[in-house]
């Protein structure tokens, strides 16, 4: 720990500021050290799905597509997943898997009614982290807020037994909202539909917790991961000030 009381010394009160020590050294200084003390914080043992939209308020009559991810803590080569949805308000054109990490998929993935199901599996003993499974391409139908969710996930450890993997509890990481506007609504009322379905539990546990925000501190220091709360195309303060009220005030 002598490199973590090294770190702590440069932020000492009766330290002075010197020559390249300046404020905006400081942030970055701060998130690696943030970084480092809650890296213990950040769960790698549970596997789960995330939904990942490119947008959360679209237009009547536009297209837009939500990617599927699916994170196995342990090696998983067989997943099922069934995913919900409002076609009246939303249209599903087509659910894409060319770039997907299964290579052998059961059947085509079928949207029915309301309900998209699709499922697979990889050769070998499977794959461990987070990969994408499939892209659903939609298209926005009437305004109001609709959203999509995982009803049911199964997935199944590729260790020659089909030993079922235990997956997080359904929270808003396998669930998004989003507003259909049409083109003559005010932007402010989009901004408050919006408002009220802005999310930042990042675990998908139903709350906003240390470890929600460990996770954004990390995935904002190593940039392998956005977490953009607001949906406006970037992660800066505007999300981290999000996650910190949600964590104060609830999910």
């Amino acid at each position: 720990m002598n490199y973590l009381k090294a770190l702590f010394r440069i932020f000492r009160p009766e330290r002075p500021v010197q020559d390249g020590l300046t404020v905006k050294y400081m942030f970055p200084l701060v998130l690696g050290v943030f970084a480092v003390l809650s890296a213990s914080v950040v769960s790698t043992d549970k596997s789960y799905i995330r939904l990942e939209p490119s947008q959360t308020a679209v237009m009547e009559g536009e297209r837009f597509s939500i990617d599927i991810y699916a994170s196995a803590h342990v090696p998983v080569n067989a997943i099922d997943i069934t995913i919900d949805f409002s076609p009246d308000k939303v249209e599903v054109v087509s659910v894409d898997k060319a770039q997907s990490v299964l290579t052998v998929w059961t059947q085509e993935p079928i949207v029915e009614g309301s309900t998209i199901t699709l499922g697979g599996g990889t050769f070998r003993r499977g794959f461990v982290g987070e990969h994408l499974i499939a892209t659903i391409k939609a298209q926005a139908k009437v305004s109001g807020n609709t959203e999509f969710f995982v009803r049911e996930a199964q997935l199944l450890a590729g260790d020659g037994r089909g030993t079922p993997v235990a997956v997080s509890g359904t929270g808003s990481a396998s669930k998004q909202s989003f507003y259909i506007y049409d083109q003559d609504e005010d932007p402010s009322a989009i901004s408050a539909n919006l408002g009220v379905n802005i999310t930042a539990d990042i675990d998908g546990d139903g709350k906003v917790t240390l470890r929600d925000i460990s996770a954004f501190m990390v995935a904002w220091n190593s940039k392998t991961l956005t977490h953009d709360f607001n949906s406006d195309g970037k992660m800066n303060f505007v999300d981290f000030s999000i996650i910190l009220a949600k964590s104060f005030f609830g999910a």
